[in-house]
């Protein structure tokens, strides 16, 4: 099965359903021609093998033997972002390593979520209680630890809410991934991983239209003009009446560049 079209079956099961490191894995096979996605979820299963169910005993294999640390010297690079290369160097960033964290948490019998704080991925350890940042090698935080991390990274007058410390899916996970290779990418002037980023986004069920509309931004920075045409016409079809009016007056000047 080609690597697009299992992202897209995957993503459009029930969410309970969704294995998040088989997703992360097709993620990164998009990035890394030859990915072998079984052979990479066989490589989970033996990094927590014969590793203890406690969260000590799992921080211990993931943080202190296994080595994972957050990649402070190359934070923007596209392969913390990418599974396949976090195992590998065991360098990556705070999403990444939480999903290794709950990976092995899961082989192990530990129920631990996602949670997505504004600018700082963590980890849940939902029988403890206790958030885990997986880019400070598993440092355990209480919600008054995670607030002080946000205000740390956003000012002192970020205004907080407890609504951010909320668990999310791993539909929500794999945007924020996605999110996250779009920005990289776009920054760097890397089209092709750009298209990539943003196409894949594209494909999630609950995609918006403005999410499906970056798809055409992506094309049009790489000269595409004919297929982000397309993106536009086709995001105007589904888009409320005021909105596909735009969709179309930019899919019509893109037309008008071809000719």
């Amino acid at each position: 099965m080609e690597s697009t079209e299992r992202f897209a079956i995957l993503m459009a099961r029930d969410e309970r359903f969704i294995a998040l490191d088989e997703a992360a894995f097709v993620l990164a096979s998009h990035f890394h021609e030859g990915l072998d996605v079984e052979a990479r979820l066989a490589e989970l299963d033996a990094l927590a093998g014969g590793c203890g169910s406690s969260l000590e005993e799992v921080l211990e294999r993931v943080f202190s033997v296994l080595g994972f640390r957050g990649n402070t010297g190359g934070y923007y690079d596209q392969d913390n972002s990418c599974l396949d290369a976090v195992i590998d160097r065991r360098l990556g960033i705070p999403i990444t390593l939480s999903i290794i964290l709950m990976s092995v948490g899961r082989r192990v019998g530990r129920d631990m979520s996602g949670i997505g704080m504004p600018g700082h991925f963590l980890t849940l350890d939902v029988e403890s209680g206790a958030y885990l940042d997986a880019f400070d090698s598993g440092q355990r935080l209480d919600e008054f630890g995670c607030q002080q991390l946000f205000l740390q990274l956003h000012g002192s007058d970020a205004p907080w809410h407890q609504s951010m410390l909320a668990p999310i899916g791993t539909r929500g996970i794999i945007r924020r991934m996605l999110n996250n290779l779009a920005q990289i990418a776009a920054a760097e002037s890397d089209h092709r991983s750009r298209i990539v980023a943003t196409r894949l986004r594209s494909l999630l069920p609950d995609a918006s239209i403005w999410e499906r509309a970056e798809l055409a931004r992506a094309y049009e920075a790489s000269g595409d003009f004919e297929r982000a045409s397309c993106v536009l016409e086709a995001v105007a079809a589904d888009a409320p009446a005021e909105e596909a009016k735009g969709f179309r007056f930019a899919a019509a000047g893109l037309r008008a560049l071809l000719n």
